[in-house]
């Protein structure tokens, strides 16, 4: 028993399950105006394999010994192709995290941005007054999700086998429609958090 103590009193305790978790950060990142911050969204280019032609943040994965912050700036200045001292990083916003993804957004403010950005992962780029998800309630849909089995999968160990009632899975899908850009997903769902933060709602 002594043994168990000294090993489990005072652990930090660690995730367990999803281990292979996609680790990614992006940054919402505005643009300060005389009438107020603007948010810039890409359009992800047609050619790349990953939701083609969708609308996020600037972002992506988290590299190898590098912090979700260092990764928030580093995808934001390949994407928009600007210089990391350009950025500043006002802090972060909640983390998302949802079966094997988690993401971590920064919030930022963007100086001397001039619109340009990276042809190889944008297909273009716009903004949204930040107004606009203070004011602006998304459309929401639930999506159930069903689990999926290879033929190997022992059933024959399970009570109920086949006909076991699984705990069904679901997901709250947000829309947004900003002139003719449909704003959806994770991206809609990062966007209403951080427009709850800034109303102070829970």
């Amino acid at each position: 028993m002594t043994d168990i103590k000294r090993i489990i009193q005072g652990r930090t305790p660690e995730e367990i399950g999803d281990k292979e978790r996609f680790r990614c950060a992006v940054c919402i990142a505005m643009l300060e105006k005389p009438e107020g911050h603007e948010v810039i969204f890409e359009v992800r280019a047609s050619t790349i394999p990953s939701q083609p032609g969708d609308v996020c943040l600037p972002g992506g994965a988290i590299e190898e010994g590098e912090t979700s912050r260092e990764a928030a700036v580093r995808e934001t200045c390949e994407e928009l192709l600007i210089q990391p001292e350009q950025i500043e990083i006002i802090g972060e916003a909640d983390t998302f995290r949802t079966g094997n993804l988690l993401i971590h957004p920064y919030v930022a403010v963007i100086k001397d941005y001039q619109g340009t950005y990276s042809t190889d992962e944008v297909e273009s780029v716009f903004t949204v007054p930040l107004q606009f998800f203070l004011e602006t309630k998304p459309e929401e849909y639930i999506v159930p999700y069903e689990p999926q089995f290879g033929e190997d999968f022992p059933f024959d160990r399970i009570v109920g086998g086949k006909d076991y009632k699984w705990r069904q899975v679901e997901q709250k899908t947000l829309f947004y429609q900003y002139e003719y850009h449909t704003i959806w997903g994770f991206t809609a769902l990062l966007m209403n958090s951080f427009g709850k933060i800034l109303r102070r709602e829970v």
